[in-house]
């Protein structure tokens, strides 16, 4: 079963189509009651139309398949107006009333050019219908309204992130020797140890032994 939702929003998109789109020459026909219709145009002329009493569609065309060569709102909607409007002369077909939303559809009005919800500075608005839930929660960006992709947070503060500077490994300053200077050690060879290399230093030096000293050394 279908939506009910869903069957009105086409309904309103049908009406929309009497009001700005192809159907519009019904209203300039002096059909003025709320309706709702779709013209179609393919080798012949059609127009299917509505009210909340009665439904008309109307076809033009040829017998023999031969194009029409004109589009549905000049040949078939003409033929449904005037039928229309005789129509309503009837008391079973006078009583139209508007299209009725059912439960869970609101209105919301719009900005045409970014379809975001209309603010007061925005030059024109439209009203939408949505299934609620879906319809848009940000403000027309385009006049006065939050930019896209920008998050407001009421109270929270964003600050810059803070760039921390860290020295090539070519060129690391070590930490300065007591009583001396810093020493900067380049490549990646590790820094030397000036304690142990003064007790290297100390070390008296053992005296390579001959072959006979080592022969004799074995007897003792």
């Amino acid at each position: 079963m279908l939506d009910p939702r869903v069957a009105y929003m086409m309904v309103n998109l049908l009406e929309e189509v009497t009001r700005t789109g192809t159907a519009a020459g019904i209203r300039g026909r002096g059909f003025r009651p709320p309706a709702a219709g779709k013209t179609g145009t393919s080798h012949d002329g059609w127009f299917a139309g509505f009210t909340s009493e009665l439904l008309c569609v109307v076809w033009v065309g040829f017998d023999d398949n031969r194009p029409l060569e004109l589009e549905g709102a000049k040949s078939a909607l003409p033929i449904w107006a005037e039928f229309m409007k005789r129509a309503l002369e009837y008391k079973e077909y006078r009583s139209v009333k508007p299209f009725e939303a059912p439960e869970g559809i609101i209105n919301v009005d719009i900005d045409p050019l970014s379809g975001l919800l209309a603010t007061p500075a925005c030059p024109t608005r439209r009203t939408e219908v949505f299934i609620a839930g879906t319809q848009p929660i940000d403000s027309c960006h385009l006049h006065g309204g939050p930019q896209p992709g920008v998050t407001h947070v009421t109270g929270w503060e964003t600050l810059p992130p803070q760039t921390t500077s860290v020295a090539p490994p070519s060129s690391l300053q070590q930490p300065a020797i007591p009583g001396g200077q810093p020493r900067i050690v380049t490549g990646d060879a590790p820094p030397a140890n000036p304690t142990a290399q003064a007790d290297e230093a100390q070390k008296p030096k053992e005296k390579k032994k001959g072959f006979f000293g080592r022969v004799f050394g074995i007897f003792k």
